[in-house]
């Protein structure tokens, strides 16, 4: 017997829903359903270059500085601009501040209350979960707010508010930021890193950074177990998380904080791997297709020459959202690939030893923080070092130009692509990070990342599949920026043999 379910998933940003078929208990088939048509390529086309700068972070209220960072290095690109090297370093710590809070957001407040599930009733880490991430009665969901409502005051000094602040321009940023500013953005940051390093870690940053396999961090957590990495690793033990989620594919960053004396590199570097090699990145092989998704063309193409013209009848397409490749590969992209184009020892061990599995994506979210924070304490101290440099260039707009712009949103690699005919927008494309995790198959049926994660998968209650959260979940998953008629469907289960 065949069962099919059509899961609207809570928790995640925009409008999700995963179609899956179970046959033994076991998920045979899976489609992963952007639900959204939003349209923002189409928006934009005719409007002027700069209009872009205010459209684009409208995309979403989590990463809408991301979006921002990506529109304005676009125009760079265009324009051939390179910002200075102060500016690149207050564009760096924004955007750090804003993947730094969302990581910690989406493990504490959306990943980790699945273990509350009544399913895990019977477990013995259940009182302890409810006693920390309960929603709105845990220990961590209160703490978590605070601490990111902290470190989102870093962006609205910067940018005088968040979301969609507008401080981030083509040619550097719009105002010089000074040394009374900056101290406050420093105070807020060694107030951060001293939570993560008490209530997170349970030790020092620096002690952290030693763990470089799967052996030393069990001797971590066996020496720190009320660290979060030990509670979770406990949890993740009890309910198979070494072992789901897998999907064997590669993984892709565009780069990650931005070399202030050379923006076109970055201090975690480009590139592709495919768990065990590195290869250098070159965006002249992303392409995406349409062949599942409601869009007329079915083709490859790359987003200079993509198109975003609406099919809703289109035979077999059950998405809005296309089919991002790299050179054809399917390719995930967040922490994990970053951490892995760091060449960091932990994670490269990690994958060999479990692939990419819910355990090892999610831990890669768990551990982010504390590298991230630290490039904030250490740019912004750069910063205050360099307080008299310029941090604008005016650029002297081309009336007929093509750019890109590559950048890191907190799920991970996010690119805008703009061609400018008679100084209006002639075409934008925009590939988020879930265009990535959560594409649909392509032309040669090859699934998309959660959607191969997901085949194989048990499920043990069917009218309680809290299996299939872990797996999506672990991508962070993001569809408003990434689907571009709403269905209203109940929750369906469909019967057949």
């Amino acid at each position: 017997m065949k069962i099919e379910l059509d899961i609207p998933l809570n928790r995640v940003e925009g409008d999700l829903d995963i179609k899956v078929t179970i046959h033994n208990n076991k998920i045979i088939e899976a489609k992963s359903i952007g639900t959204l048509y939003r349209g923002f390529e189409n928006i934009l086309k005719g409007r002027a270059p700069l209009d872009s700068l205010v459209l684009t972070p409208r995309i979403c209220g989590i990463c809408s500085l991301s979006h921002l960072l990506a529109a304005a290095k676009a125009l760079d690109n265009a324009y051939k601009i390179t910002p200075p090297p102060q500016a690149v370093r207050i564009r760096n710590i924004s955007i750090l501040a804003e993947s730094l809070q969302s990581d910690l957001r989406q493990h504490y407040l959306m990943f980790m209350p699945d273990f509350t599930n009544e399913i895990y009733n019977d477990f013995s880490f259940f009182s302890q979960a409810n006693s920390l991430y309960k929603p709105f009665q845990g220990y961590f969901p209160r703490k978590i707010l605070e601490i990111t409502k902290e470190i989102l005051k870093i962006i609205a000094i910067l940018g005088g508010q968040w979301p969609h602040t507008s401080h981030i321009v083509p040619g550097g940023i719009a105002s010089k930021i000074y040394t009374p500013e900056l101290l406050e953005i420093l105070n807020l940051a060694i107030k951060t890193k001293e939570f993560l390093e008490n209530e997170i870690y349970c030790q020092s940053l620096e002690e952290l950074e030693k763990i470089d396999s799967y052996n030393s961090l069990e001797k971590n957590i066996s020496r720190y177990p009320s660290s979060q990495q030990a509670i979770f690793t406990n949890i993740a033990k009890k309910t198979n998380l070494f072992n789901i989620g897998k999907t064997g594919y590669g993984y892709i960053s565009y780069g990650v904080v931005d070399n202030p004396l050379n923006p076109n590199t970055s201090f975690i570097p480009a590139g592709y791997s495919d768990g065990k090699n590195i290869y250098q990145f070159n965006q002249e092989k992303i392409s995406e297709d349409s062949t599942y998704a409601r869009f007329k063309s079915d083709a490859s193409l790359h987003p200079f020459d993509g198109k975003t013209e609406v099919d809703i009848e289109k035979k077999d397409a059950y998405t809005w959202v296309k089919a991002v490749r790299y050179d054809s590969k399917v390719a995930q992209t967040g922490p994990l690939a970053e951490f892995l184009m760091s060449k960091d020892p932990l994670f490269f061990d990690l994958v060999e030893k479990f692939g990419d599995s819910v355990y090892v994506r999610q831990l890669a979210r768990v551990f982010r923080p504390a590298k991230f924070i630290k490039y904030i304490i250490d740019l912004t101290q750069e910063a205050l070092r360099n307080i008299q440099e310029e941090v604008y260039i005016k650029p002297h707009p081309n009336k007929n130009a093509i750019g890109y712009g590559l950048t890191a949103a907190a799920r991970g690699a996010l690119g805008h692509w703009i061609k400018i005919k008679d100084d209006k927008i002639d075409s934008y494309q925009i590939i988020s990070p879930t265009t990535w995790n959560g594409s649909p198959k392509d032309i040669n049926g090859n699934y998309g990342p959660w959607e191969k994660a997901l085949l194989g998968l048990e499920i043990k209650v069917q009218d309680n599949p809290v299996e299939i959260g872990h797996v999506i979940r672990s991508f962070d998953p993001c569809l408003v920026c990434t689907v571009h008629s709403i269905e209203n469907k109940k929750l369906t289960y469909k019967i057949g043999f």
